[in-house]
């Protein structure tokens, strides 16, 4: 059952609260980050996304209000679930935003990255080199990296597009990755 516009609203209240840093997560890179937890290598409880999204202020919300937080994870957790099980294409909800597109795509490759650097030591345990191939275009699209190399990357339009359209199939081989023996 996806979220509904007011369950959205309802979640980004909470992620634009004045007791958050202008650089919190909103609604896109939650669900990133909630992907990089059933993609990636390791889950994560819903108490820790609550740290990872708040850092030390939930005790600043309502318990209600966090109530909100952790159904919408659980929600989101059991769409991208089912879409996997099924065999369908993940529906990531940058795709469906028009006039900020670009922003969005970001945001949600940012949140994706902040799940990979809570425990960037199990991403790459299991091989550094495939870790690194299948993280590049998520890498490349959150603009969290500056380094030669992936300037060079932003640069080529062509290459930055073919990553944008990937990213469903991208998470399908991460999973594959973590989770097949």
């Amino acid at each position: 059952m996806a979220l509904s516009e007011q369950d959205i609203e309802q979640l980004e209240d909470l992620l634009f609260s004045e007791h958050l840093e202008e650089e919190a997560l909103d609604y896109f890179g939650l669900h990133g980050l909630i992907c990089s937890a059933i993609f990636g290598p390791i889950s994560i409880k819903s108490d820790t996304f609550q740290t990872i999204v708040f850092g030390e202020q939930p005790k600043q919300f309502e318990p209600s209000q966090l109530e909100h937080f952790n159904h919408c994870i659980e929600l989101i957790s059991q769409d991208l679930i089912e879409e996997l099980n099924q065999g369908e294409e993940l529906s990531l909800p940058f795709f469906y935003e028009e006039t900020h597109y670009d922003a969005c795509l970001e945001s949600w490759c940012i949140g994706f990255m902040e799940g990979f650097f809570f425990n960037e030591k199990s991403w790459f345990s299991k091989g550094e080199d495939i870790a690194a191939e299948l993280l590049l275009p998520i890498m490349a699209l959150s603009g969290l990296f500056d380094s030669d190399e992936f300037q060079e990357i932003a640069k080529n339009d062509k290459l930055m597009s073919q990553f944008e359209e990937i990213i469903p199939e991208q998470l399908v081989d991460i999973f594959l990755f973590y989770h097949s023996d």
